[in-house]
């Protein structure tokens, strides 16, 4: 039986990657399990440090943040991890995008994949979250 719990998926084509068309830092190619296009990451700069920022809003009638929610990005031999309280850092700026950094790297010879996940296991229903995108982009 079907689970009824609302689930939302945007697949690599309908993100926006930037210099996604230039060949020398992406590649388009076929999932093999899926046949869903994903785009493969070719180069990071190698020393450079890295941050990976979620870009949110939080609507001004969201409920359900009040208790705060796990995250977690790993690439290569980095872990970083922990909770955000996304009503706190949303309480004076609903309906506003919003940098929410969830860790960052050091860009090294073995580059890795680079995985993340923002994650609330149980507690209350959730609404009014709203995602625009997920930059990696070199540590200011």
């Amino acid at each position: 039986m079907a689970d009824s719990k609302n689930v939302g998926v945007v697949n690599a084509r309908g993100l926006n990657i930037t210099r996604s068309d230039d060949r020398r830092y992406w590649r388009w190619v076929k999932e093999t399990e899926t046949s869903d296009d994903v785009a493969e990451l070719l180069n990071l700069s190698q020393g450079t440090q890295y941050e990976v920022v979620l870009v949110a809003k939080m609507k001004t009638r969201a409920y359900g943040w009040d208790a705060p929610v796990n995250f977690k990005l790993t690439h290569a031999d980095t872990t970083n991890h922990g909770t955000i309280n996304l009503e706190d850092m949303f309480k004076d700026s609903k309906d506003q995008w919003k940098d929410i950094k969830l860790g960052e790297f050091l860009a090294s010879a073995n580059q890795g994949n680079i995985e993340f996940w923002l994650y609330k296991f149980g507690g209350k229903w959730k609404s009014g979250l709203v995602i625009k995108s997920v930059a990696v982009r070199p540590k200011s």
